[in-house]
């Protein structure tokens, strides 16, 4: 990132402010909720739109502390990029030697024009919290017996995650505004809209410059019927007025979702 282009302390001071109306829409008080949610999505749009002289240096990456062995199930890749979608950023999967498991480990990373990667991560890593236990939840239940599948419950798991992603996506996309939807379309909503093809050019043009795979076809499957419509009711129930788990330094409280667009994977 460019010091002469964005001032890191004033960058640091935007992100703990927008992390911590994220974190106070925990409140059980709707009222008190909605309005730390508003005051998280202005800040954000005016940081960004503040700092429109953006170039190349001011796009970075950022990894997630999370890993899988070897390969990240579906529900978890559809999970970041989905984020990386509603954060007007891009995803990546990227696999390296992991010392301490001496093994092949795989994470995601996001890359996007600074400080929109590092909210992206944040509410990646708060939301795969909250999802893992989800599933874990409803995997449990399968074995028990309380629903019922014709699949394994590791299976009918992975179904009730990709529906539950599917579901919360809608909640980012409020908590987030989007080009003309943003308040006030007529001034700053077009601004926005320009920002963010901006930030897709810059982003682009970073990739160019590193060496990325292309990313695999997901083959069609049949998802169990049941699972979806069980991960379908549970992201329904995500309450953006509800804490949800914790993700970097401070609590978090967002909502969860998923757009079903493919990431792409880190050579």
């Amino acid at each position: 990132m460019s010091k002469d282009h964005i001032d890191e302390k004033k960058l640091e001071r935007a992100i703990r402010k927008i992390k911590h109306c994220l974190a106070l829409s925990q409140s059980a008080n709707e009222n008190e909720a909605a309005t730390a949610l508003r005051q998280a999505q202005a800040l954000m749009r005016e940081y960004r739109l503040t700092e429109m002289d953006v170039k190349l240096s001011d796009v970075g990456e950022v990894e997630s502390q999370f890993s899988r062995n070897e390969r990240r199930p579906a529900w978890d890749q559809q999970l970041s990029a989905s984020v990386a979608a509603v954060f007007n950023c891009s995803s990546l999967r990227i696999r390296e030697w992991c010392k301490a498991k001496h093994r092949v480990v795989e994470r995601a990373s996001f890359i996007g024009v600074t400080p929109s990667q590092h909210i992206a991560l944040y509410a990646y890593e708060a939301l795969l919290t909250k999802l893992k236990l989800a599933r874990k939840q409803y995997a449990a239940g399968v074995r028990s017996g309380k629903y019922r599948s014709s699949y394994s419950a590791e299976t009918a798991g992975d179904h009730f995650a990709l529906a539950w992603v599917g579901q919360v996506y809608g909640k980012l996309m409020l908590l987030v505004p989007q080009g003309d939807d943003a308040p006030n379309a007529m001034g700053d909503g077009r601004e926005l809209v320009a920002l963010q093809s901006q930030d897709k050019a810059l982003i682009a043009e970073y990739l160019s410059k590193i060496t990325v795979g292309k990313s695999r076809k997901t083959p069609d499957i049949e998802l169990d019927l049941d699972a979806q419509i069980a991960g379908m009711l549970a992201g329904r129930q995500v309450d953006l007025n509800v804490g949800i788990a914790q993700g970097g330094e401070d609590p978090l409280s967002l909502p969860a979702h998923t757009t079903f667009s493919s990431s792409t994977e880190a050579a």
